[in-house]
């Protein structure tokens, strides 16, 4: 794959945002939140996030802005401690609500929200099963809007394996939706979208890990690394499996 090109992806995302930065394009915001979360930038991330919430302040009505927020937001409660992640999960539920009663549906702003009502049931025991069926609910809306958007099942995929198997969640879903984002992403490649690619290759692996099919994990932690190298969940997955 191009790593050149995803090397230089890395060397331009990780600094910092300017006022005048902001990207207009969606495809381009999910890619730019994306990286960040490869590296597990925290501290970038927040700066970002309060940056972009201070222009959606003066440009209300952005919906670029607003989606820029709400993936700030859902990944940096993703990398985050248990307190940290509660935060940012319940501001990102509030903001896609808000954001999605003042536009039309959006299968981004639900896939969005379905990460976070999953991240709140990781992280919040009370609000599991609710927020867990929520997080359901949700993913299927998207898909309802648009069944051939690759982030969305990379969403799916992710939401599938990782919420308890009592609100919906199941391995084998995982693989097929995963499966089926990289599918999507292979029919038109692009190299804006290539951490979707990425970032399905690794829960892939994680999956198979969880399986305890080790083969299978590492065949495509290798193709995660093969792109991206510094790829942090990657590397240390790879470790573990070694030792």
């Amino acid at each position: 794959m191009k790593k050149i090109i995803v090397l230089i992806l890395f060397c331009f995302v990780i600094n910092p945002l300017k006022a005048d930065s902001i990207e207009t394009d969606n495809n381009a915001i999910i890619n730019r939140a994306l990286q960040y979360y490869l590296i597990e930038d925290q501290d970038q991330l927040i700066k970002d996030h309060n940056l972009v919430s201070q222009q959606l302040k003066k440009n209300k009505e952005s919906k670029a802005i607003q989606l820029s927020l709400l993936f700030h937001e859902f990944l940096i409660a993703d990398i985050s401690s248990k307190k940290i992640k509660k935060k940012y999960s319940k501001l990102c539920i509030a903001n896609s609500e808000a954001a999605l009663s003042k536009s039309d549906e959006d299968a981004d702003l639900y896939a969005v929200l379905s990460a976070c009502y999953g991240l709140s049931a990781e992280s919040n025991l009370f609000k599991a099963a609710s927020h867990g069926t929520q997080s359901g609910r949700m993913i299927d809306k998207a898909l309802a809007i648009d069944s051939n958007n690759a982030f969305v099942y990379m969403i799916k995929g992710i939401g599938d394996y990782t919420r308890p198997s009592f609100a919906g969640g199941s391995k084998e879903n995982g693989i097929i939706n995963l499966k089926k984002a990289i599918e999507i992403y292979q029919q038109n490649p692009n190299d804006n979208l290539e951490s979707i690619l990425i970032i399905s290759h690794y829960h892939l692996a994680e999956i198979f890990y969880r399986k305890k099919d080790y083969n299978q994990s590492l065949e495509y932690l290798n193709k995660t690394l093969g792109i991206a190298p510094d790829y942090k969940r990657a590397m240390e997955l790879s470790k573990k499996i070694a030792s």
